[in-house]
């Protein structure tokens, strides 16, 4: 869809005008993208920003950081309809109105609101890249590990939190309660015995719950859900994570395995 429309918008001649296609092109191609990665073709192999990880005081084990794609096709959407939107206006007040705007809004009023939403697409762009909110999981024999950094322009937070196995009481799935669509954001929830610092929590944490983003990161949540259960409950498995090899431990099962299993899970509702 996006190359014909390219395709139609090239025809005019115009390098202005194209510049705007080109726009709308990109935009209409990244969401595409990310609608495909919402549909779980996102997790198809395993993650290459999945590593190994040693801390002096946890030693080994496996670095789990946050996936940056979906704020990237984000922001690209939005600069791709700013700038289609800012040449619509802009071909529209030079005679060619009919190009870019839709038929029946090719008129001031239609390039004046064009023009609106370009602006502030190209301002919450701006906003977005401004503001970076990373999560790295990390995962030892020891514990799991927490680290947050939040930058909001030029400030920046970190909170750093630590949960040893035998304080993890019970492991538990949800999500934030916000959804686009059908598309919900997975939380794992990591229930402790004892109470979490007051200085280490996110808004999301609670006094004896830490909740993993886990929808931020780069793995397939279900997978990393059923690693952070079998460390939890079986001790002898947390020996695979110093090993070389501990990164397969979250290679997410096959496209067709998840399908079967989110049917098998909606015919029970």
């Amino acid at each position: 869809m996006s190359l014909v429309f390219a395709h139609d918008v090239f025809r005019t001649g115009d390098a202005r005008v194209a510049l705007g296609g080109a726009g709308g092109s990109v935009a209409l191609f990244t969401i595409a993208i990310s609608s495909f990665r919402s549909a779980g073709f996102r997790n198809l192999r395993q993650p290459r920003k999945l590593g190994l990880h040693h801390d002096p005081t946890h030693g080994a084990g496996i670095s789990v950081p946050t996936g940056r794609t979906a704020v990237f096709t984000t922001v690209v959407a939005m600069l791709g309809l700013t700038a289609y939107g800012g040449t619509a206006a802009f071909a529209w007040h030079i005679g060619l109105g009919e190009t870019l705007l839709p038929f029946g809004r090719d008129n001031r009023e239609g390039a004046l609101f064009v023009s609106l939403c370009a602006a502030v697409l190209g301002t919450i762009a701006v906003l977005i890249a401004c503001v970076r909110f990373d999560t790295t999981l990390y995962i030892y024999r020891g514990g799991v590990r927490r680290h947050v950094c939040r930058r909001i322009f030029l400030k920046k937070q970190v909170l750093d939190t630590f949960v040893p196995w035998g304080s993890i009481t019970r492991i538990g799935a949800g999500d934030l309660g916000v959804r686009g669509g059908t598309t919900a954001h997975p939380v794992i929830d990591l229930h402790t015995a004892e109470p979490l610092p007051s200085d280490s929590r996110t808004r999301h944490d609670s006094e004896h719950r830490l909740a993993v983003m886990a929808h931020q990161l780069v793995v397939e949540p279900n997978t990393l859900f059923a690693l952070l259960e079998k460390l939890a409950e079986d001790p002898a498995c947390r020996e695979r994570l110093v090993e070389s090899d501990a990164i397969d431990l979250l290679c997410p099962p096959p496209l067709r395995e998840r399908f079967r299993a989110a049917r098998a899970k909606k015919a029970i509702r």
